[in-house]
């Protein structure tokens, strides 16, 4: 049910949004920024609790906490890039909008490399 809220929330908002975009772009931008936001809050509880499953599955597999977290972390950095991208694209800033999404890829690459070694380990661990 919260997904229909939202969906209807973002639309009225969009709608909303084309109106005010003609006489005043500040306010709908205001505007779709604080739909966004409200939008995103609505989905706090379902988030905490997809979290909360993916801890237990990761405590089931033997995967070490330390990964563990660190693949929750990226799966929240993935998110938050995405919506500071749709933001910015919101606001005409395309180019904006593509560096965050080469710094979020950046910094997912970065926190991939502790768990590549990891898995390298493990491989070689198997293999010799």
């Amino acid at each position: 049910m919260d997904a229909v809220k939202v969906v209807l929330i973002c639309v009225a908002a969009a709608i909303f949004c084309m109106v005010l975009r003609a006489h005043r772009p500040e306010l709908a931008l205001c505007v779709a920024i604080v739909a966004g936001l409200v939008a995103t809050s609505m989905v706090m509880e379902p988030l905490e609790q997809a979290v909360q499953a993916m801890n237990g599955l990761i405590g089931q597999t033997g995967i070490s906490t330390q990964t563990g977290s660190m693949l929750i972390r990226a799966t929240g950095i993935a998110l938050i890039a995405e919506f500071g991208c749709q933001l910015c694209k919101d606001a005409g800033e395309s180019a904006l909008a593509g560096r965050i999404e080469l710094c979020g890829r950046l910094v997912l690459l970065g926190m991939a490399v502790p768990v590549m070694s990891q898995l390298m380990g493990k491989i070689t661990g198997l293999m010799g």
